[in-house]
């Protein structure tokens, strides 16, 4: 469905982040980091910038997280990876929220540290990969989010 919004239970929260990056990656798409993250290789990769964009906002402004956004593209894709997995936690000592936009629309959001109430995939991820990635386990389930009323 074209507007579709999806609320997803997340059983694995690395492999639904390297799962979505992978899948929006594009020369069309950013994605941000927020948490406690100026000790980690993030903050070197090229085309990092600490600034918000128009659809990439920071969640929380106390505790102020450090915010990166970044290119998220087939070539820096590779170096994303390799500095998230396995040396970076999730919650409040590493990543507390992810946001990817894909042509300037908010494509999957994953807010406090992917509580299971805070993690959001939007029309430009298909219904295809969240039943993919319910059967591997990295998604306990996902189910569609209430339309509002216009």
């Amino acid at each position: 469905m074209e507007n579709s919004i999806y609320r997803l239970d997340t059983r694995d929260r690395a492999g639904l982040l390297v799962e979505m990056m992978s899948a929006l990656a594009s020369e069309t798409s950013k994605g941000s980091f927020e948490g406690r993250l100026s000790h980690t290789e993030l903050e070197h990769l090229e085309g990092v910038t600490h600034e918000e964009t128009e659809v990439l906002k920071r969640a929380t402004l106390q505790p102020r997280f450090d915010f990166l956004a970044l290119p998220l593209t087939q070539g820096t894709l590779p170096a994303i990876k390799k500095a998230i997995i396995s040396k970076i936690g999730f919650g409040h000592n590493g990543i507390v929220h992810v946001q990817i936009a894909r042509d300037g629309k908010m494509a999957f959001a994953a807010y406090d540290s992917f509580d299971k109430e805070c993690v959001v995939a939007y029309s430009a991820v298909p219904s295809a990969l969240l039943d993919k990635l319910t059967g591997k386990h990295v998604l306990r389930s996902y189910q569609r989010a209430p339309q509002p009323t216009s």
